[in-house]
């Protein structure tokens, strides 16, 4: 186990040093520091600016800047705010964690819970209705629904607020935007893979054995069922920590990815550095965990 773990810190840390790379190639595309100048400015700003972000040197010598620097934690100062970059990523990381952790929890054991009724109950009209409804869901993109829970829970009805992060009050509609998503997704999942159980000859001889159906279902199709719906759900995971861009934008949430946004924005190129590596850090970090988890339930994993 103790072999396992280690090849996949490794491998996370190989997976790192390939984004970091890709990220820092995008600079053969032009000149970053004429995107982040504005048209009238002059060559000595050109200069200026390339020694502040260290652009003066070779390619190489410049890469190796970036990556040591970025696993160091140090990749420069905000143009704008004159901070330290990763610095201010790392304040907003707890309010997108909150939003995208809570929403994925709340989702996961919904869709858990609804999948599960709907297997112990035989019934085949109320699983359809459940994937109709989940596919409903899922046709909507999040950013609308958040607009329209909006318009109903805060314009309309005056229940929440609409905008910001400023009481647990704040969080109703972001998560459950984000939420109601999740349970579309895992739901379908779930369901697709009871529908394959359901044709085993072991589930028929559980049957025909008198097993009775909750029994059937909780322990023996779910623990089948979970082991790949939690391979998708760590991957589903780091996309919402690095996803959430356009909620953020939409909920005035003051999370990294609203920071990213404002820094292209604004032509803060070290905020858009030090988000790039926060979020691939913890994307890894999150499929490192799942990884372990998948092995500890799965001993087939350690064995290979």
């Amino acid at each position: 186990m103790g072999r396992y773990i280690l090849t996949r810190i490794g491998w996370g840390i190989v997976t790192l040093l390939a984004i970091l790379t890709l990220f820092f190639l995008a600079r053969l595309t032009g000149d970053p520091v004429r995107l982040l100048l504005p048209d009238q400015a002059t060559q000595a700003d050109v200069e200026a600016m390339r020694n502040a972000l260290g652009l003066n040197g070779p390619l190489i010598e410049q890469y190796w800047t970036f990556i040591t620097g970025a696993l160091t934690g140090d990749v420069g100062d905000s143009i704008r705010q004159q901070r330290p970059a990763l610095e201010l990523v790392l304040e907003r990381l707890p309010a997108t964690l909150e939003l995208a952790i809570s929403s994925f929890l709340l989702g996961f054991i919904a869709a858990l819970g609804l999948a599960v009724a709907g297997e112990i109950s035989g019934n085949r009209k109320l699983r359809s209705a459940l994937l109709w409804a989940a596919t409903f869901r899922q046709s909507v993109p999040p950013y609308l629904f958040g607009i329209l829970l909006i318009l109903i829970l805060s314009v309309n009805m005056g229940l929440l607020p609409a905008i910001g992060r400023s009481s647990l009050a704040s969080y109703v509609i972001p998560v459950l935007t984000m939420a109601t998503f999740e349970v579309a997704l895992y739901l379908r999942l779930f369901n697709t893979f009871f529908d394959e159980m359901r044709a085993n000859d072991w589930v028929r001889t559980a049957i025909a054995k008198g097993v009775s159906r909750p029994r059937l279902v909780v322990r023996h199709m779910l623990p089948n069922a979970l082991l790949p719906v939690i391979t998708v759900a760590g991957l589903n995971l780091g996309i919402l920590v690095g996803g959430t861009v356009v909620l953020e934008m939409v909920f005035n949430w003051p999370g990294i990815g609203r920071l990213i946004v404002q820094g292209v924005t604004q032509r803060d190129y070290p905020i858009v550095q030090a988000g790039v590596v926060v979020t691939a850090t913890v994307f890894i970090l999150i499929n490192i965990v799942v990884d372990l988890l998948y092995a500890l339930l799965d001993p087939r994993v350690r064995l290979a």
